[in-house]
C-alpha cells in the first residue's frame, strides 16, 4: 500500500533573523576600515576613471560597497565582486545633451557627456530604475551603450540619504554610524594645492568649489594632518592603484567639502537590491531640483499601462524626522480623491530618497487612472523643474537642463483645495512621487526555461526544480499548474494547485521521473502551464527542456579557408605572425589545428584609443537544436576591463546583440585555450543567429595581442518527438505489480497515481481510509503489461468530497 495525504495543511515555520543592534555613538571606534571588518572586506577594487566621470565612480563605489556588505550581490546569483557600469550612468542620466526624456526632439541642451554630474543627478537616474546596471551590461566610455536590454541586471537603492558633519563636527558621528551600517559613502573634494603627502585639507575659507568625487571607506581620529587638528576620512580614489597608497588617501575632518558639502559631502546609497519592479510611474525625470516648502499634501495622477500590481511608492523628503502617509486612490472627481485602494504610513529619519512597500499591493487595470497621494509632516514637497545644474560637481559655472510637465499630472493642497502645480506654480514642474509596479496576477519565478540534463539512462542534474508562484492583486484567486502535453518523464509536486491570497507564495516542484532514464539521446520539451482560474490575470507557462546524452557538433569552422564573415578595423583572416607582446604574450605563429586564424592585427598588438571593432558571422541556422553551446579556441591578450575590452556577443539580429562574455580582468593566453559559452537563451530553435567577437574600446596606455580564434563550433541536441504517454516510451516490463508513484503528495485537489504491471492481467486500484474502509475504486479492468496511470480527485464513490486526512491506495 502507499499512503496518500489528502488536503493536509502544512504550517510553514517562521524564520526570525536576530540582527546585531544598531551602532551607538558611544561605541564608535577611533579607527575603522571597511576593507577589514572582522576579517571581511566590504570595498570593491580601485577603478581608473576616464576623464570627467569621477562622480559616477563615487556613486557606484558606494552602491557596490552596500551590495558587498549586505550580500545582496551574491544572493542575486552574481559571481565575483560587485562591478557596476559608471559610463551607463554617464550617458543615460537624463541631464545631458545625449539624453533628456523631457526634451523631444532633442535640442542639444544640458550637460556635456563626460563633463558633468553629481550625486543628485545620480539619484534621479537611480530613482527612475534606469540602473545601476552591471559593468558587463552597459559599460562604454567611447560610445553610448544600449539604454536597456532584457539581458541587463539592474540594482536599485531603496534609500539615498544626504548628511553633513557641520562646521563643529556635531554630525560626524552620524556619518560614521551610517558607514558602519550601510557601507561605502560618496563624497567630494577640490583637487588643487591642498594635498600634503597623502592627506587633503582645503581650509573652509578657501573659495574653490569641489571638482572631484571619491568614496569614504573609513576613518582615523588620531591621524596627524596639516589641518588645525588631527583626524581624517580614509578615501578610495578612482585614478588607479598606482596613485596614492594603492589607490587610497586621506581627507581631513576639517576639509571645506568632504563631509560638509550639502549635496556632495556625504551621500549614502542604502538597501540596494536586485530590481524587482517592472515599471516605474513618474513625472519627475530629473528628481529633486527644488522644494515647495509651504505644502504638506500632494499627489501625482497616472494611467495604468497594464494589468499590474502597484507594489511600492518612492519619494524625496526635504527634512529630517518626517512622518508620512501614502494612499493610492482609484478616482479624483469633484475636486476630491475618492475610493482609496491601499494606505501606508511611517516615519523617515533622514532627508533623502526613500522607497516604501505597499501591503497588500494595489491592483491596477490597464487604461484606468490612479492617484498616488503623499503627506509629509515637515520640510515641504520636493519637485522637478527646469533648473540650472553645476557643470562639474559644485561648480559656479552651470547649464540649464530643461524639464517638461503637463496639466493634470501633479497637484498640491492649499487652503483646503487641490491645485494643479503646472497651472498654479511652474509650467515645468512635477512632484517627486513615483509608483513602482509589476505585472498583476500570477508572478512566476524563475523567469527562464527550466533545464535538466544528463547522460542516457541518467542521472540528471537538479531532478527537482522549485518554481515560486506569487499572486499580486486585491482578492484571493484559485490557480493550478499543469504539464502540457502530459509527458511521462515529467511530474509536478508541492503546491501544484490551490488558492493564493494577495502576496502569498506557493512552491511547485517540477520533477524528472524515472521514465527519463528510458529516453534516447536528444532534446525533449514540455511546458508547465500556470493558470489563474479566477480571472486569468498572469496566466503563463515555463518551458521545460530535458537534454539527454552528449551534444552533437552541428556547425564547425576549422578556418582552413576564410568563412567570409564581416570584419571591421584590424580584424583579419590568415596566418598569425607571432609578433606583438608589448605587454603579455605575443600572437601565436599559427592556428591551433592549421595555419590560419581570425584575429585582430595579425602582425602585432591592437591599437591605442581604438573604438569597438567587430568580427560578425553570417546567419547560422539552429532550427530544432536545443542547449546550443559555442566552443572555440582562443589566444587572447587584453588589459583589464577598466582600460581595454574584449567581448563575445550573439543575437538573432546584428543590430541587437546580447553580451555573452567580456574579459573580467587582464587576460594573457600564452597558449591556445578552449572557451565554452551557453547560447541556449538566444539560439535554441532559431532559424538564424549571429556570432560576434569585438575588440575595444582601448585606452591610450598598454597594448596586447588581442583576439586570435580557431576551430569555432556550435554543439547542441536535436529536438525529439515527445512521448505523450507512458506506452510511447520504451521500457522493459516490471517484475511485479506495484504502485510506482503518487504525485503530488500531499495533494489538493487531485493526485496522479502511477502503477506497473508485469503482464496483461486484471487490475483493481482502490482508495481506503485509515480504518480500512473502502472510499472509492479507481480502476477495475483488464490491464496490459507495462505502466499505467489514474487520478483520484479526493471524492468518495458517491462523488462527495473526502475529509482531509491520510488515505491508502492499493
Amino acid at each position: 500500500m502507499s499512503a496518500v495525504r489528502c488536503g493536509v495543511c502544512l504550517l510553514a515555520a517562521a524564520c526570525l533573523a536576530i540582527l546585531d543592534p544598531p551602532v551607538s555613538f558611544a561605541d564608535l571606534p577611533s579607527v575603522f576600515d571597511l576593507r577589514d571588518v572582522n576579517g571581511e572586506n566590504h570595498v570593491t577594487g580601485v577603478k581608473n576613471q576616464s576623464g570627467g566621470t569621477c562622480w559616477t565612480h563615487g556613486a557606484m563605489a558606494a552602491i557596490e560597497g552596500n551590495l558587498m556588505m549586505t550580500g545582496a550581490w551574491w544572493e542575486a546569483g552574481e559571481i565575483g565582486e560587485p562591478d557596476l557600469a559608471e559610463y551607463h550612468l554617464d550617458w543615460w542620466n537624463g541631464f545631458n545633451r545625449h539624453h533628456n526624456d523631457d526634451v523631444d526632439p532633442p535640442s542639444g541642451t544640458g550637460l556635456t557627456v563626460h563633463q558633468g554630474g553629481d550625486y543628485r543627478v545620480a539619484s534621479a537616474y537611480l530613482a527612475r530604475a534606469e540602473g545601476a546596471v552591471r559593468d558587463i551590461d552597459g559599460q562604454s566610455y567611447t560610445y553610448p551603450p544600449e539604454r536597456n536590454h532584457e539581458s541587463y541586471h539592474h540594482y536599485y537603492p531603496r534609500d539615498v540619504e544626504w548628511y553633513t558633519a557641520r562646521p563643529d563636527l556635531s554630525g560626524m558621528d552620524l556619518i560614521k554610524t551610517k558607514i558602519m551600517e550601510h557601507g561605502v559613502m560618496g563624497t567630494c573634494l577640490c583637487v588643487g594645492s591642498f594635498m600634503q603627502g597623502l592627506v587633503q585639507y582645503q581650509p573652509p575659507e578657501n573659495p574653490l568649489n569641489p571638482n572631484h568625487a571619491v568614496a569614504i571607506v573609513g576613518w582615523d581620529d588620531n591621524l596627524p594632518t596639516h589641518a588645525p587638528a588631527p583626524g581624517a576620512w580614509l578615501c578610495k580614489n578612482s585614478w588607479g592603484r598606482d596613485w596614492g597608497d594603492d589607490g587610497y588617501f586621506w581627507i581631513s575632518y576639517y576639509d571645506k567639502h568632504c563631509g560638509q558639502h550639502p549635496e556632495m559631502g556625504a551621500v549614502s546609497f542604502q538597501n540596494v537590491e536586485f530590481l524587482r519592479y517592472e515599471r516605474v510611474y513618474l513625472h519627475d525625470t530629473h528628481g529633486w531640483r527644488d522644494t515647495k516648502e509651504d505644502v504638506s499634501e500632494a499627489f501625482n495622477a497616472f494611467v495604468a499601462e497594464g494589468d499590474e500590481a502597484l507594489e511600492a511608492v518612492s519619494f524625496f523628503s526635504a527634512a529630517d524626522s518626517v512622518s508620512y502617509v501614502i494612499r493610492v486612490y482609484d478616482r479624483f472627481e469633484a475636486g476630491e480623491l475618492q475610493d482609496p485602494l491601499v494606505e501606508a504610513s511611517g516615519w523617515i529619519e533622514r532627508s533623502g530618497f526613500h522607497t516604501v512597500d505597499l501591503a497588500p499591493p494595489a491592483g491596477l487595470i490597464e487604461g484606468d487612472e490612479f492617484y498616488v497621494y503623499l503627506s509629509l509632516s515637515s520640510g515641504g514637497h520636493p519637485y522637478d523643474r527646469t533648473s540650472d545644474v553645476p557643470v562639474l560637481l559644485g561648480a559656479d559655472y552651470r547649464v540649464i537642463v530643461p524639464s517638461s510637465a503637463n496639466p493634470g499630472e501633479s497637484f498640491f493642497r492649499a487652503e483646503g483645495v487641490w491645485r494643479d502645480l503646472v497651472i498654479e506654480e511652474d509650467s515645468t514642474a512635477n512632484f517627486c512621487i513615483k509608483g513602482l509596479a509589476s505585472r498583476r496576477g500570477l508572478v512566476i519565478e524563475p523567469k527562464g526555461a527550466l533545464r535538466f540534463e544528463g547522460p542516457s539512462g541518467g542521472p540528471f542534474t537538479s531532478p527537482d526544480s522549485i518554481v515560486r508562484v506569487e499572486y499580486r492583486g486585491r482578492d484571493p484567486v484559485d490557480y493550478e499548474a499543469t504539464i502540457q502535453p502530459a509527458v511521462a518523464w515529467l511530474a509536478l509536486a508541492g503546491d501544484a494547485a490551490g488558492t493564493l491570497a494577495p502576496g502569498e507564495i506557493a512552491e511547485v516542484h517540477v520533477r524528472i521521473t524515472g521514465d527519463a532514464e528510458t529516453l534516447s539521446s536528444g532534446a525533449y520539451l514540455a511546458e508547465v502551464r500556470f493558470t489563474n482560474l479566477t480571472d486569468h490575470l498572469g496566466d503563463t507557462h515555463r518551458e521545460v527542456l530535458l537534454l539527454v546524452g552528449e551534444a552533437e557538433c552541428t556547425h564547425f569552422w576549422p578556418l582552413d579557408v576564410d568563412p567570409g564573415w564581416a570584419m571591421e578595423g584590424s580584424w583579419r583572416f590568415g596566418p598569425p605572425t607571432g609578433q606583438g607582446g608589448e605587454n603579455g604574450c605575443p600572437d601565436p605563429s599559427s592556428g591551433f589545428t592549421g595555419a590560419n586564424v581570425l584575429g585582430t592585427n595579425l602582425t602585432g598588438d591592437y591599437h591605442n584609443n581604438m573604438p569597438e571593432r567587430h568580427l560578425t558571422s553570417g546567419a547560422i541556422d539552429c532550427t530544432n537544436r536545443y542547449g546550443v553551446t559555442l566552443r572555440f579556441r582562443r589566444w587572447l591578450g587584453v588589459d583589464g576591463p577598466t582600460y581595454d575590452r574584449a567581448w563575445v556577443r550573439a543575437g538573432t539580429d546584428t543590430s541587437d546583440m546580447a553580451t555573452i562574455w567580456m574579459n573580467p580582468a587582464e587576460t594573457n593566453d600564452c597558449g591556445w585555450v578552449v572557451q565554452e559559452l551557453d547560447l541556449s537563451e538566444i539560439a535554441d530553435d532559431r532559424p538564424a543567429i549571429y556570432l560576434r567577437w569585438t575588440m575595444g574600446p582601448t585606452d591610450s596606455q598598454r597594448r596586447y595581442c588581442g583576439w586570435n580564434l580557431d576551430d569555432i563550433g556550435l554543439w547542441s541536441h536535436e529536438g525529439r518527438e515527445i512521448p505523450t504517454n507512458v506506452s510511447d516510451a520504451p521500457a522493459s516490463p516490471p517484475r511485479s505489480a506495484r504502485i510506482d508513484a503518487v504525485l503530488p503528495n500531499p495533494f489538493n485537489p487531485a493526485a496522479t497515481i502511477r502503477y506497473e504491471l508485469p503482464a496483461a492481467c486484471a487490475v483493481r486500484i482502490a482508495v481506503y481510509d485509515v480504518s480500512g474502509r473502502l472510499v472509492k475504486v479507481l480502476v477495475d479492468e483488464r490491464g496490459e503489461a507495462g505502466r499505467g496511470v489514474t487520478v483520484w480527485r479526493g471524492e468518495d464513490a458517491r462523488g462527495r468530497e473526502a475529509a482531509a486526512g491520510i488515505y491508502f491506495v492499493r
